[in-house]
Parts: structure tokens; C-alpha cells; sequence
């Protein structure tokens, strides 16, 4: 899935109206098991002369870059995050840390050649999914507007129940970032 989509989907989840505070913790929930992808993609781009092609082609698969996402998209590290937060009752912390796991278990049903091993380190086993949420070989021009429309869905849900004009712009944001980015891959 992509990015935003996680961080929408988790605060309609995890997000309360009366608990405002909880909702930074979540967004950064969603966002901690693609902040590894972000920190790879900004290195190719900045420090090398790579092409866009190989990065995602050659680059991203190299052993190394995908440890570094495995370990960032672990559910058994994020649950055992999730259990001690909750122990030490830290319920913000264990918030952050349901919201990974909430992004891994959305992101299982959409990832098809770029599958993350989710399971590690107790199994390296790769969940390949018959979809994908953007290769078109696998029914990503399907899959991606149902999840836009779903995102959009989510969205007006936390728009009605967030205060910040800030949060509300972030959203209205969100929505149209994923959009765009459809219609340019889609035009070119």
C-alpha cells in the first residue's frame, strides 16, 4: 500500500476523538516500516547516479537494502515492542507499535515481487501475493484505485473526528498525493 494510505487506515482504526494526543504516535506507527524504503530511495537518488529503473529494479532487491526493510517490516519485533509498551504501560508507545504492525498486515495482501519477510527473525518466509497495490502484472490497475477509494472512504471517517486544521490539511494532503502520482504513472 501506499504511505498515506497506512497512516489513514491506522488512525481510523487505532484513533480516538477523545484521545487526540495518541494520534501522533499512530501516524508515526504507520510510518516507522517504510521510513527504511524512504531512507534507500533518498540515498539512491541524492548520492548516486543510478536510474529511476534500476533502482527499483536491481538496487531495491540487493541482500543488503532488504534486510535493513526487514527489519523495519518485522511483526514479531514490532509485537514484542507492542507487549513490553504495554507491560511498562506506555500506551502511546504501544499504540506506535500496533500501528506498525497494522501497516505489515495491510501491506500482506498487496505486495507481490517486492514482499517483505515479514515473520523475521522467527522465518524468512515471503507472503507473494497474487495482487499488487501498483504492478500492473498483477492487477495493480485494479488494486490501487479500490484503495484510493477506500483511503478517501477512510479519510472523511478521521476528518470528522480530528480537531487539528493541521491534521485535516495533512489529510486532504494524503488524499491527493497518491492521486496524483496515479494519474502521472497512468499518463506516462
Amino acid at each position: 500500500m501506499n504511505t498515506p494510505a497506512h497512516v489513514i487506515f491506522n488512525l481510523a482504526l487505532l484513533g480516538r476523538q477523545k484521545q487526540p494526543q495518541w494520534n501522533p504516535l499512530i501516524i508515526w506507527g504507520a510510518l516507522v516500516p517504510d521510513l527504511a524504503l524512504f531512507g534507500f530511495y533518498g540515498w539512491m537518488k541524492l548520492a548516486t547516479d543510478i536510474p529511476e529503473s534500476q533502482i527499483w529494479q536491481v538496487e531495491y532487491f540487493r541482500d543488503d537494502w532488504q534486510q535493513l526493510f526487514t527489519i523495519f517490516n518485522s511483526i514479531p519485533l514490532a509485537l514484542l515492542g507492542f507487549g513490553l509498551m504495554l507491560y511498562a504501560q506506555r500506551t502511546g508507545i504501544a499504540l506506535l507499535f500496533a500501528s506498525a504492525v497494522l501497516h505489515c498486515l495491510e501491506d500482506l495482501p498487496v505486495h507481490h515481487d517486492d514482499a517483505h519477510r515479514h515473520f523475521w527473525p522467527l522465518s524468512d518466509f515471503r507472503f507473494i501475493s497474487p495482487v499488487s497495490y501498483w504492478d500492473r502484472d498483477h492487477y495493480g490497475g485494479i488494486v490501487a484505485p479500490i484503495e484510493m477509494v477506500l483511503m478517501l472512504a477512510a479519510s472523511v471517517y478521521v476528518f470528522k473526528r480530528v480537531r487539528s486544521r493541521w491534521t485535516k490539511g495533512l489529510l486532504i494532503i494524503a488524499n491527493a498525493l497518491p492521486l496524483l502520482a496515479h494519474t502521472w504513472f497512468t499518463l506516462t
